[in-house]
């Protein structure tokens, strides 16, 4: 890892050049190896430096930015590119979001913000001393919970793993409910909610990402809730485009976004599977469970790319009623599990009737424990796998 990080920053506006100018130098693992007023040519003496970084900020003209943004993604993929702007227009963040970009950096912005999205973007830790270390820590950052047949837990696995890690963490974490006509978040954390999912849908071209946060319901935990619509006709008013801006402003908002899915595979999961980094499909030792499973791994299978972020999870493991081994579901399904979670029915019951995590009934318990090392195993995606375009993946099924 190289101790120095040298960026490239375009920028046309004079006065958001020189405060971006000013906070670059006060970090100390950071060298402007060159600064540019137009957008013109850019392309080609970003080639020459070949710097770690490029800023390009938005604010002259987003037309020719963001075409900047995509010919360096697909010119050179080895270069992170990090689009600014003052504005925080959720169509402009989905846009540059789809030409390749993977962090937003609103301005103006101060020499802490700024490093910490470098970092993000880098996947490094910028240390005072001068050294850059690799973040071992950070996990992938949209994370969707579902499972081939409804009742095996997903709901009650997002809503444990979300609070584990919002109180872990130091970074934010936001839940959303997907499940837009049956969805139950709101219940299994006992919150009457500020805000749904229909109401950021209803007023996202308003809403910054200071008042995204402001809006939403957070729990004791610290986590933050997008419960799904109240009333069930308004689920119909929410296309898949409105889902894709809403969460391409929570991945804007927040370092960890956790989505329980419908089970139903309704056009809000495969949303959801489209933009996530990481997908975790529950299962039970069932036939049935298994089956379904197994179609839903092979729909996944004709997709590039997307069975690669599978990871699977059996829950209620050691239960009397599984009839199906651990190993013949492996050998089943081609996939290794990569969780187990023991069967704790009474303390699941238990924390559904309270309304709180299960941490709050029986910490310490081995059901505790392995949401614990769930959380704790969660692992970085491959840079090239982070830099895949995901939009239209399943456009088909819309």
């Amino acid at each position: 890892m190289k101790d120095l990080i040298r960026v490239v920053l375009i920028d046309p506006i004079e006065k958001s050049r020189a405060d971006l100018q000013r906070s670059f130098a006060t970090l100390t693992n950071i060298k402007l190896a060159g600064t540019f007023e137009t957008y013109v040519g850019a392309a080609k003496k970003i080639a020459e430096i070949a710097p770690d970084l490029v800023v390009v900020v938005l604010d002259g003209d987003s037309v020719p930015a963001v075409k900047l943004i995509q010919t360096v993604v697909e010119s050179n993929p080895g270069i992170a590119v990090l689009p600014a702007s003052e504005g925080r227009d959720s169509s402009i963040i989905l846009t540059v979001i789809r030409a390749g970009a993977r962090e937003f950096l609103t301005l103006p912005s101060e020499g802490e913000q700024l490093l910490e999205t470098i970092q993000r973007l880098l996947n490094r830790r910028i240390a005072p001393s001068g050294s850059a270390e690799t973040v071992n820590d950070k996990g992938p950052q949209v994370i969707a919970i579902t499972g081939a047949a409804g009742g095996i837990g997903c709901t009650t696995l997002a809503v444990n793993l979300a609070t584990t890690l919002a109180k872990t963490s130091t970074k934010e974490v936001v839940l959303a409910d997907f499940d837009l006509m049956l969805g139950s978040l709101d219940a299994c954390l006992d919150i009457v909610p500020d805000q749904t999912l229909q109401g950021i849908v209803q007023s996202i071209d308003r809403l910054d990402l200071t008042l995204l946060k402001r809006s939403m319901t957070r729990h004791a935990s610290g986590l933050y809730v997008l419960p799904h619509p109240v009333a069930m006709e308004d689920a119909a008013k929410i296309d898949p485009e409105s889902l894709r801006r809403v969460l391409v402003l929570l991945k804007a908002a927040f370092p960890t976004v956790i989505i329980d899915t419908s089970k139903g595979l309704q056009t809000s999961d495969f949303v959801a599977f489209e933009l996530a980094d990481l997908i975790v499909i529950v299962i039970q030792l069932d036939l049935t469970c298994l089956r379904n499973t197994a179609r839903l791994l092979h729909l996944f299978s004709q997709f590039e790319g997307l069975t690669e972020r599978v990871r699977l999870v059996v829950n209620r493991s050691g239960s009397n009623e599984s009839d199906i081994s651990l190993k013949k579901a492996e050998e089943t399904l081609k996939m290794s599990v990569s969780w187990q979670i023991p069967n704790s029915t009474k303390i699941v019951s238990a924390a559904r009737a309270k309304g709180v995590p299960i941490d709050i009934v029986a910490p310490g318990s081995r059901l505790h424990q392995s949401i614990l090392e769930i959380a704790k195993g969660l692992k970085p995606n491959s840079e090239r796998e982070a830099c895949k375009q995901r939009r239209g993946l399943f456009a088909a099924f819309f």
